[in-house]
């Protein structure tokens, strides 16, 4: 019955190492944990996360110690570039569920105590629409319907369900269909029930950048746009693998290096790169932004692949 749904963790952690490669045909809300979260809560979390796809087409792709080498060389060059006992904002954009956030956060608070460390990413949490017949919608909190949950099923609704597999295409499209056709008040999202349904929410912050926002006020998490403009706040920002020519424009990207230069103090320091997928290596450019250029710092492996597009964008 795995291959229409699976519903429960233990269910989940039953496929053993296949568990990752499940798809859309696992329950999204099992990404709830506790508040203190198990290792097993853990282990789940970031095994869907790994398949977890939006509506914008973009996987929520991460893993632990993977910007190991970037986190150690940003901190060699944050340390040259600020005093330690000065407060310094970094921002850390498009970071997906937050572990990478949370395992630089760490070192760098505790290096920089009078630090705020921000974490943001578009998407923070998901809602969980369940109906009294017993259905259950996952979905966008701008309403776009990701993926149906009815025992035995769970499907994708967003991305379709592959021809090859017409049963849960089918019970895809249907559910689409109720989806589109519920009388939900406009304001449902933000409510947590209504005639015939409950509003849950579910977490898309990893577990351990949650307890550290909770326990740590110099650690947070904001839903936030790569292209969110913030003039001369901010003394450091790291833009990992989200300014690439697979998502943006050349000239959305030009508009994303435009953001980053105006978000940052004179001085401040931008951290851009990406992690190919072949090897996982990590290619990565540090930037200084001076009064009205950007001043190339250092690299990690061979830099930022689009580095000279920032450089031909200098004011």
């Amino acid at each position: 019955m795995a291959n229409l749904g699976i519903l429960t963790r233990a269910q989940y952690l039953s496929l053993g190492e296949q568990r990752r490669f499940s798809g859309a045909r696992v329950a999204y809300n099992l990404l709830r944990v506790g508040e203190q979260p198990t290792p097993e809560e853990i282990r789940t979390f970031e095994d869907i996360c790994i398949t977890l796809r939006t509506s914008n087409g973009t996987f929520r792709t991460t893993f632990r110690n993977r910007f190991k080498d970037v986190d150690a060389a940003a901190m060699q060059w944050i340390e040259r570039s600020f005093d330690p006992a000065a407060p310094l904002y970094v921002q850390d954009r498009a970071v997906s569920s937050g572990l990478t956030s949370y395992e630089w956060a760490q070192g760098l608070l505790q290096n920089f105590p009078h630090a705020q460390f921000e974490a943001s990413d578009l998407l923070a949490e998901l809602l969980e629409l369940s109906l009294d017949n017993g259905e259950t919608y996952i979905v966008e909190p701008n309403g776009t319907p990701l993926q149906y949950i009815h025992a035995p099923y769970v499907v994708a609704l967003y991305h379709p369900e592959s021809w090859r597999n017409p049963r849960l295409r089918w019970v895809s499209v249907q559910a689409k269909k109720r989806f589109d056709q519920l009388p939900l008040p406009a304001d449902w999202m933000k409510t947590a029930s209504g005639p015939g349904y409950r509003v849950g929410r579910i977490s898309c912050v990893h577990p351990e950048a949650q307890l550290l926002a909770r326990t740590n006020p110099g650690f947070r998490f904001q839903v936030r746009s790569v292209f969110d403009r913030m003039p001369g706040a901010c003394h450091v920002i790291r833009t990992m693998n989200i300014l690439n020519a697979s998502y943006f424009s050349q000239e959305q990207l030009r508009e994303g290096v435009r953001t980053v230069f105006d978000s940052l103090k004179p001085g401040g320091m931008w951290i851009v790169g990406r992690t190919l997928e072949e090897d996982l290596s990590n290619h990565v450019s540090f930037f200084r932004r001076l009064e009205k250029n950007w001043e190339v710092l250092g690299h990690v492996g061979k830099g930022w692949e689009l580095e000279a597009l920032a450089l031909e964008s200098q004011q």
